[in-house]
């Protein structure tokens, strides 16, 4: 058997808790890395505060945000649009031009935020 060193989320964040986790991080022999795309439209802040207690420190990207997908409706992309607001987020050239966006959530020992910093996988660094 593998280990699992990198779990990705590409979609689906709000529908996850801390205890979707749990059996992966109790039964990993190292530390995993969790690298979740999560829509602008909600909180990652309930997960990142479950894998703590794994020794994971979740560092969200300050830049770029990355598109999912296309509104189906102009309901939908009312409701990303004030979401994004009440998020304390702005809205404008990414929501207002008709995509949901993500934002990249890096969770990973301490040891590793320190070595890499969080812009070494973005474009923040250029």
């Amino acid at each position: 058997m593998q280990p699992t060193l990198l779990v990705t989320v590409t979609g689906g964040a709000s529908f996850l808790s801390p205890r979707t986790f749990q059996p992966l991080l109790a039964a990993a022999h190292e530390q995993v890395w969790i690298a979740a795309f999560v829509l602008r439209t909600g909180s990652y802040r309930h997960i990142a505060d479950g894998l703590a207690p794994y020794g994971l420190i979740t560092e969200k990207a300050a830049a770029p945000s990355y598109r999912q997908r296309r509104f189906t409706s102009a309901h939908e992309q009312r409701y990303a649009i004030t979401a994004v607001k009440a998020a304390g987020e702005d809205p404008q050239g990414r929501e207002t031009d008709g995509y949901f966006h993500t934002e990249l959530h890096l969770s990973r020992p301490a040891k590793d935020t320190a070595a890499l910093p969080l812009t070494t996988f973005t474009s923040e660094s250029v």
